[in-house]
Parts: C-alpha cells; sequence; structure tokens
C-alpha cells in the first residue's frame, strides 16, 4: 500500500502522525416507550472526529510546529486528508503542544470534525473544493495527474488557488 502524506489545506505533514484515530458514529436518541420498553431512533450519521498525536523532531522541529499553528489558527474548514481514508471537508478543532521540553522534538496532539455543511452534494466524478486547495491537491488526493484534471477543467483559471465552492471534474 502507497501511504501519501496527511494534510489539511495546504499544509502537509513532513511524516504522518504516530496515531491518528478516524471516528464514525450515528446520531440516535433513546427513549422509553409506553409499557416500559426502550425504543432508538436513528438519527443519521454523525460529523466524523479526526484525532491523534505526534512528534516532529530535528533542529527544525519548533519552526514546524509553528507553521502547524498557523494553519490552525486561521480557522476555517479545509479539506483533510488521511492515509486509507477518502478526503472530507473539515474543521481543525484542537491542537496542543505537550510533554517535557526536550531539545529537537516537539510533541502535539490534534482534532478535526467533519464539517459537513462544506460539503456539497454534487454528481459522481466531481470534487468541490473546500478552499485553500491546488489542482496538484485534488490530483494527489484522487490519484490522477494535474494534466489530465487540466485537460477535463478548462474552465479553472487558476489551478494554484482553487476557490471555496469551485467544481473539479475528476477524469
Amino acid at each position: 500500500m502507497n501511504l501519501v502524506p496527511m494534510s489539511f489545506r495546504s499544509y502537509v505533514w513532513p511524516c504522518n502522525p504516530e496515531t491518528v484515530k478516524v471516528e464514525y458514529a450515528r446520531n440516535t436518541a433513546r427513549f422509553r416507550a409506553p409499557g416500559g420498553t426502550d425504543a432508538v431512533q436513528e438519527n443519521g450519521a454523525a460529523p466524523r472526529k479526526a484525532a491523534g498525536h505526534g512528534h516532529f523532531t530535528g533542529s527544525g522541529c519548533l519552526e514546524e510546529f509553528r507553521r502547524l499553528s498557523e494553519v490552525f489558527s486561521a480557522g476555517g474548514s479545509g479539506t483533510l486528508s488521511i492515509p486509507g481514508t477518502e478526503p472530507f471537508p473539515a474543521v481543525f478543532a484542537s491542537l496542543v503542544m505537550k510533554g517535557e521540553p526536550r531539545p529537537d522534538c516537539v510533541e502535539y496532539e490534534f482534532e478535526f470534525l467533519e464539517n459537513a455543511s462544506a460539503a456539497e452534494p454534487g454528481e459522481a466524478g466531481v470534487y468541490v473544493c473546500t478552499g485553500g486547495e491546488s489542482l496538484w491537491d485534488v490530483a494527489a488526493r484522487f490519484g490522477t495527474d494535474v494534466d489530465t484534471l487540466r485537460a477535463a477543467n478548462r474552465q479553472i483559471e487558476w489551478p494554484d488557488a482553487l476557490e471555496t465552492g469551485e467544481r473539479v471534474t475528476l477524469a
């Protein structure tokens, strides 16, 4: 299996975090029905949650954490790509620098929450951009090359700065 680096918007982890847990859940309500029996009502899928931890090492570890914290500070929704899962729109919900201070090592924890409102239902074979992405990002996420996407998307004027809501036909 060829694992690609984890990414959010234009930030790409230099090496994937040590652990990543993607949680899928359903919204349910449990109530007592007349006669003493329990009933469960299903209300659809809950937003996914992705959490984990990792560390940056080497002489530039603090600078790398600073770059990641700038992405966090910018706020808003973006596309989260985690190896082994389909990319999805998410909000960077938390970032924590943790552990004992050590030379050339910064440990961190993170959490992302799926932003289902940023995902537009679209036709098959069309990706709707969530902002902060390039055509190269889309090509990497969907296992194709930029030239193929450019040929299928002549309407895209700025392939290195796709806008929120811009539609990319996947070829």
